[in-house]
């Protein structure tokens, strides 16, 4: 075998193996902060009247509801990635996760805001994007939540 044969087979090699051993990102492992019930400080919104955010052994899930009368429509729980302030820090911040209701998709973003009142806030941003051929436009929502 040549040199420049072997230098492209352990090449190869070496690549491969980095490949099989990469290392995957980890999630914050202090979820707490997160996690209860959230309803918004909007009576009248439009939009999400109260999250719901847990953390189980089947994982983290956002669970929203929507401003519908005479009762909120449950929009169901759905898996969610928690997200921390840092790559150093080990406490969830944050949550995101989507919604497919077949009619729009839904992105879901959820982030304690520690600088009202010591963090007994969150704020929720959805991103509402409709189906093909759907005449409504889509949109994004900025509200607020207070934890009860």
């Amino acid at each position: 075998m040549n040199t420049k044969c072997a230098l492209t087979v352990g090449t190869i090699l070496c690549l491969s193996a980095l490949a099989m051993n990469s290392a995957s990102a980890l999630p914050p492992a202090n979820r707490n902060d997160v996690v209860g019930t959230w309803v918004n400080v909007n009576p009248a919104t439009g939009g999400i009247v109260k999250v719901v955010i847990t953390n189980d052994a089947t994982g983290f899930k956002i669970h929203t509801f929507g401003a519908c009368s005479p009762t909120p429509c449950d929009h169901g729980a759905i898996l969610a990635s928690p997200f921390s302030k840092s790559v150093a820090s080990d406490v969830a911040e944050g949550v995101t996760g989507s919604y497919n209701f077949g009619f729009a998709t839904m992105l879901v973003t959820a982030k304690r805001v520690f600088d009202i009142d010591g963090g007994n806030f969150l704020s929720l941003n959805t991103f509402t994007r409709f189906a093909p051929r759907d005449a409504r436009k889509d949109y994004t929502r900025f509200e607020l939540f207070i934890k009860r």
